[in-house]
């Protein structure tokens, strides 16, 4: 029991020291702290909760949300790629970079509050000529 104790106070205090270095850029950190940084950020990686504190949407770790997150994309593009016959293309594309394009982990920078995560990114804007026009009919 008390070595449980122990690993949680540790646990709580490294994600409290590391959210109160000070305000300077990453880069400009001693190492110790950036050695912090990316501890706290390894350990928020993996353990479920810590990683809610730096991407708010990713509550069971980052490294599954982000997988979890490219899977459910990867069904809905199939479903949709299906489902429109092939005929809407950027649709398709749009639904798999949400899913896959973004951050895979969380680094020093994302821990740092430097760089934002994005464990789940917008899609790309519709090319010129590509859609944008209303519903159109798929080729037949």
């Amino acid at each position: 029991m008390r070595r449980r104790l122990g690993i949680v106070a540790a646990l709580a205090t490294c994600v409290a020291g590391a959210g109160a270095a000070s305000a300077a850029r990453y880069d400009e950190q001693p190492f110790g702290v950036r050695a912090l940084y990316t501890g706290v950020a390894v350990l928020a990686n993996v353990t479920p909760v810590v990683s809610a504190l730096y991407a708010p949407r990713c509550l069971p770790g980052y490294v599954v949300c982000k997988l979890t997150y490219a899977g459910l994309s990867l069904a809905a593009a199939a479903d949709q790629l299906v489902l429109s016959g092939g005929g809407d293309l950027a649709q398709t594309c749009a639904i798999l970079h949400r899913g896959f394009a973004g951050d895979w982990y969380l680094t020093g920078r994302h821990v740092a509050r430097e760089v934002e995560p994005e464990p789940l990114p917008e899609p790309p804007a519709p090319a010129p000529g590509s859609g944008g026009r209303g519903w159109q009919p798929p080729p037949l």
